[in-house]
């Protein structure tokens, strides 16, 4: 049985924007079979499956801050639209559900390797749950693992502008209105940063040969969409039914994801007439929640079977409520980068290559007045 519907929103929305890469991130499909299996075993299996996903869109998003160690001048200002794009280590693209601890599902067949979201693009462990009813064992629901997206990368598109202030000082901000896509749901973004050049308070820093500066950067991004699963989802026998649940009980379904990402980094540069050039060390750390709220349907053992031999259904449709709250801390940490700038008048072309558990490059364009 297939359930097909839109449940991780953010990387189709996201897909939009950069290297079209809604296709394969819309190979997903099946997830939504999890919410059948029961709040404890739907979570485990969310995080074992959207993980390296929450840690290269955090990473991703920590990208892009800046093109230069230098600040701008008082009221000096620029716009980049840019994208970041993490890379999924190799070790992170599967999971063994057998060391997941699940608690009511368990391996149906002899493949406990299932992709993650950023995993190869085959199909995802088979999982199934029983129960004993009156001394046989029924099966309550069977499902395959979503497979994985065959895409080994996070993309995370942003629109920043950055603006001189007063001491070498330049604040940054990042902001999307909450914007619907389509059908496929909404998304807003907000971010703030700064930059203060620190040649100022060395001695004799004004007359180094390069800018050093510090800067900080903190981004919030929340995706919204609604989804549609009902009793005849998860009914694939006579024997099972949907009463007393009606198609209003299923109603206010959602997914809300959410990612918190903060990145310190001291830097160092040197600003030429056409090109731009710096490195730094830094931390990086990020934070992505899923959330599902509204009521699910799964399957139960039917009590009234068990005592009333006038009962043929041993198996109904009960609800659960918001069975998924994930919370996945980045695997971020300290991280190198090194970027260039290209400026032609008011235009400039820029890139970056940051180093960390989850390496990410970005590219951006935009104007530019010192």
């Amino acid at each position: 049985m297939k359930l097909r519907y839109r449940f991780i929103t953010v990387i189709l929305l996201f897909g939009f924007f950069t290297f079209n890469a809604a296709p394969t991130f819309g190979q997903i499909g099946d997830i939504g079979d999890i919410l059948q299996s029961g709040r404890e075993d739907a979570n485990t299996l969310a995080r074992a499956y959207l993980e390296p996903f929450g840690s290269g869109f955090g990473a991703s998003l920590n990208t892009g801050w800046t093109n230069t160690a230098e600040t701008h001048g008082k009221f000096g200002f620029d716009v980049t639209v840019s994208s970041g794009l993490a890379i999924v280590p190799d070790g992170a693209k599967s999971f063994n559900v057998n060391e997941l601890g699940l608690q009511q599902l368990e391996l149906e067949g002899s493949n406990p390797n299932s992709p993650t979201i950023n995993g190869a693009d085959e199909s995802g462990s088979l999982l199934a749950a029983y129960e004993e009813v009156n001394g046989n064992r029924e099966k309550l629901l069977e499902f395959n693992m979503p497979e994985g997206s065959g895409f080994g990368y996070v993309p995370a598109p942003m629109i920043k502008a950055g603006v001189g202030l007063v001491k070498d000082t330049e604040l940054m901000l990042r902001y999307t209105p909450k914007t619907k896509i389509g059908d496929f749901g909404n998304f807003n973004l907000f971010g703030v940063g700064a930059k203060h050049g620190i040649n100022q308070w060395l001695p004799g820093g004004k007359m180094l040969p390069v800018n050093l500066s510090v800067m900080f950067g903190y981004t919030n991004m929340e995706v919204g969409s609604d989804l549609d699963l009902t009793a005849n989802d998860v009914i694939d026998d006579p024997n099972r039914t949907e009463n007393p649940y009606n198609a209003s009980q299923w109603e206010g379904q959602t997914i809300e994801l959410n990612t918190d990402a903060w990145t310190i980094n001291a830097l160092v540069g040197k600003s030429l007439p056409i090109i731009s050039v710096y490195g730094g060390v830094g931390y990086e750390a990020s934070t992505f929640s899923i959330t599902t709220p509204g009521s699910y349907p799964t399957v139960v053992p039917n009590e009234a079977f068990q005592s009333d031999p006038q009962n043929n259904e041993p198996l109904i449709v009960d609800a659960v409520d918001e069975p998924i709250d994930v919370s996945i801390d980045g695997d971020n940490g300290f991280r190198a980068l090194a970027g260039f700038r290209l400026k032609f008048t008011v235009l400039h072309i820029s890139g970056s290559y940051t180093l960390s558990n989850y390496s990410s490059y970005n590219l951006g364009v935009g104007i530019s007045f010192r």
